[in-house]
């Protein structure tokens, strides 16, 4: 039997499989530190997680999370237009039919 690795999404705060969630790390910058997507999940550091979906990110930003989780402060902003263009690649990628790394269709 398998164990399945959990974590915790930081907007809805949900408990589920870490295969299901996007990691975001912190990026050092100055005078706020931007939160990067880390999509391949091997970016050195603590890892914050959250759904794919716009609404736990949001909710995410709304309440925080973000800044709490990585305990510096963080430009919200840039989180939200990180979302936006992974979602806009994401959906290039299927309209285009492109395959992900590992050869299966996105």
């Amino acid at each position: 039997m398998k164990l399945h690795q959990q974590r915790t999404c930081i907007g809805c705060r949900t408990v589920t499989n870490k295969s299901e969630l996007l990691r975001w790390v912190l990026k050092d910058g100055a005078p706020l530190r931007a939160v990067n997507l880390d999509l391949q999940g091997s970016a050195f550091g603590r890892g914050a997680w959250t759904h794919g979906t716009e609404k736990c990110v949001q909710q995410a930003v709304q309440r925080r999370a973000f800044a709490r989780t990585f305990r510096s402060a963080v430009d919200d902003s840039q989180v939200l237009q990180e979302f936006t263009a992974y979602e806009d690649q994401l959906a290039a990628s299927q309209l285009s039919g492109k395959h992900d790394e590992s050869g299966s269709e996105i």
